[in-house]
């Protein structure tokens, strides 16, 4: 019973929701420090190493989900967090959330409905 709950796909979208969650997070953190002078943004990027793992069948429990500033050009008080840019990689992390958790709520439904014999 535990390979259909932790199968290959199970573990690489709950290691997607762990990577979205790690991604809001940092956004949230750039957003509130928009006017700290100095302040480099953070990007988070877990895709394609998680889609590495997938591709090569490896367990993506272990991949390395990295956190990195960004080199964009600052404003004049050295910040480089642009307000349209967060704004806009907020929203797509929610929607990709929405749709991890979904594809997630659809398989355990799948499971339910193969244990049980019924919808």
């Amino acid at each position: 019973m535990s390979f259909f709950i932790g199968d290959m796909t199970t573990r690489t979208l709950s290691e997607a929701m762990t990577g979205l969650s790690m991604r809001q997070r940092t956004i949230s953190d750039n957003l509130s420090n928009i006017d700290t002078p100095g302040f480099l943004a953070g990007k988070v990027d877990f895709e394609s190493v998680l889609k590495k793992a997938y591709t090569e069948g490896t367990d993506p429990r272990g991949i390395d989900i990295a956190t990195a500033r960004s080199l964009e050009p600052t404003r004049t008080n050295g910040s480089n967090v642009n307000l349209d840019e967060e704004a806009v990689a907020g929203q797509e992390t929610l929607l990709t959330q929405q749709l991890v958790s979904q594809a997630l709520t659809n398989k355990f439904r799948g499971l339910r409905t193969a244990i049980s014999g019924s919808a």
